[in-house]
């Protein structure tokens, strides 16, 4: 067999999963900040993560790993595969990090072969790779990463919002990790039903909002009523930090996902860095040890091939 020693490498962009009230099912990708992960054949059989951060496992706990083998055996491959994984995201900080190595492998292994695969395939072993990592599969981080953009997770697989609008996005991540595990274990198995209602009504504001274009019907639709009320107090400064966003006058603020990362959503460039440099204030002056800032847009594209 003859064997490609070039490499297909991919970048995938971090998300925001939960995007305000849209918990499990609406995500978000967000520019600048993403994974890369490289794939070449090999003539064995198997996969094998060769070049990664020491403190990450190598075998089937890596979701790089765990999503390149979902992809080839969907694809039933006859060769194997070489990895390396160049993370761009810490790990347990609420930006999709594990998704994020997931998506770049499974559009890595798919460019490999000839694109033969599908997005919601690719979605699907992404998700399945974050399973196996961590216990529970994420659709609306990986399907956000791949697609660019606003996706909603739907019965119809993943749908990516279009929207004309430019979406500012303030986000603090304050120096700790929260697991998804200790994240998932702060909400009950029952809601009140008045929370479930609000929350539906803010979520279908928020997608009509983006979908029409309507910048004045974003403000209060990114509430969230379930999950950020539940796991705020898990996180250092965070019910300062989001308090000092609302007081900027940002569109509406939660948390990115599990969490610690919180984000704010605003009208303007000006908008996001003001409430950034609030809520990173707001963090370390409630005892964080450090925190992060991040201002940035949507990415629109998604995951896709760099040199």
């Amino acid at each position: 067999m003859i064997v490609d020693n070039s490499w297909t490498n991919v970048f995938a962009p971090a998300s925001i999963g939960n995007f305000g009230p849209g918990f499990d099912v609406l995500g978000a990708a967000i520019a600048g900040r993403g994974d890369i992960v490289g794939v070449r054949k090999k003539a064995s059989r198997g996969i094998e993560l060769i070049d990664c951060p020491d403190d990450l496992p190598k075998g089937d706990k890596n979701t790089a790993v765990a999503a390149a083998k979902a992809a080839s055996r969907l694809l039933e491959l006859d060769f194997g595969l070489e990895l390396r994984l160049e993370k761009g995201l810490p790990i347990g900080s609420g930006l999709g990090s594990s998704g994020t190595s997931a998506v770049a492998a499974a559009k890595a292994v798919n460019i490999l072969v000839g694109n033969k695969l599908s997005d919601q395939q690719m979605i699907d072993c992404a998700a399945e790779a974050e399973g196996v990592a961590c216990g529970t599969a994420h659709h609306d981080n990986v399907a956000a990463s791949l697609l660019g953009g606003v996706v909603l997770i739907s019965t119809h697989g993943a749908l990516r919002i279009e929207t004309e609008l430019t979406l500012h996005l303030a986000l603090v991540t304050p120096a700790q990790s929260l697991t998804t595990e200790r994240s998932r274990q702060a909400i009950p198995a029952a809601i009140p039903l008045a929370e479930v209602i609000d929350n539906s009504a803010r979520l279908a504001q928020l997608i009509y909002a983006l979908s029409a274009n309507r910048l004045d019907l974003l403000s209060g639709a990114f509430g969230d009523k379930i999950a950020t009320p539940r796991r705020i107090d898990l996180i250092t400064g965070g019910r300062a930090a989001l308090e000092a966003a609302h007081r900027i006058g940002t569109l509406g603020a939660a948390i990115s996902g599990g969490g610690p990362t919180l984000f704010a959503a605003c009208e303007s460039i000006e908008q996001a860095t003001a409430a950034a440099e609030a809520m990173q204030a707001a963090v370390l002056l409630e005892g964080s040890h450090g925190a992060q800032m991040h201002v940035c847009t949507l990415d629109r594209q998604g995951a896709r091939r760099v040199d």
